[in-house]
């Protein structure tokens, strides 16, 4: 019987500390989206490349914070074209290509989205 408490234990905590993480990493990824939309692509369309590429730099600084985490709950591969894209996005950004680092940025939007929407308890994950 103190077997079965302990594996119930166990198991309670590994999935309260999925949903726990998965709350935390739904926040993140909206509070990037937002900085993305809300920052970042205003400064391209204004033209304000300087203060762009300085936004980019910190969401990068705060993605690979959060993504030391993540790669223990998250998809790796999600995970990675992120990173491919933030780095596509600084090198557009550097450059001064404003439809390449726009696109980049909004394909950024969409992968953030999708980052917790697939690792959410749902039935369409289930199925």
């Amino acid at each position: 019987m103190k077997d079965l408490m302990i594996a119930t234990l166990a198991v309670v905590l590994l999935i309260s500390s999925w949903f726990l993480f998965l709350h935390y990493a739904d926040g993140q990824s909206q509070a990037f989206r937002k900085q993305i939309n809300e920052q970042v692509l205003e400064d391209i369309e204004t033209g304000n490349w300087a203060h762009a590429e300085k936004q980019l730099k910190a969401l990068s600084r705060d993605w690979h914070r959060f993504r030391k985490v993540s790669l223990f709950f998250l998809d790796t591969h999600a995970i990675n074209d992120i990173d491919y894209s933030i780095a596509r996005a600084l090198m557009y950004t550097h450059a001064r290509d404003d439809s390449n680092s726009t696109g980049e940025l909004k394909a950024m939007v969409e992968q953030l989205s999708f980052l917790t929407d697939n690792e959410s308890l749902s039935l369409q994950n289930i199925f």
